[in-house]
């Protein structure tokens, strides 16, 4: 064989040592790492949705309406959401403008409390 051309098998490759057998595995292993994050990204959206619905359910806006997060914590892992993914569901509603809080004025994060915006 003089060239590598499309129609190669990896077991041709493997024969002329220019990849080992365990690379295979390797490709394998990085295809499900792959199908893993994919859904977990999916699974995160989902989150968003549900940490936006509950807020909008259970509080009012304004600044006197403040919460922490461990009640919707609480409220949510029934559901099967667990702190990470509503920590991330509630920065994303921080970056998309949908949630304020006060984080930049607090020395603790125990201390940092979210309202949502009143409408201008």
């Amino acid at each position: 064989m003089g060239n590598i051309t499309r129609q190669t098998t990896l077991a041709q490759l493997i024969e002329l040592g220019i990849i080992k057998s365990s690379q295979i595995d390797a490709w394998n292993k990085r295809l499900v790492r792959g199908a893993e994050k994919r859904a977990d990204k999916a699974l995160q959206t989902r989150c968003h949705q549900a940490v936006a619905f509950y807020i909008g359910k259970a509080y009012k806006p304004g600044f006197d309406n403040r919460f922490r997060k461990k009640p919707i914590e609480k409220a949510l892992l029934a559901s099967g959401i667990s702190r990470s993914m509503m920590d991330k569901s509630i920065k994303y509603l921080v970056d998309e403008g949908l949630l304020v809080n006060n984080s930049d004025q607090v020395n603790n994060q125990c201390h940092t409390r979210h309202w949502i915006p009143e409408a201008e």
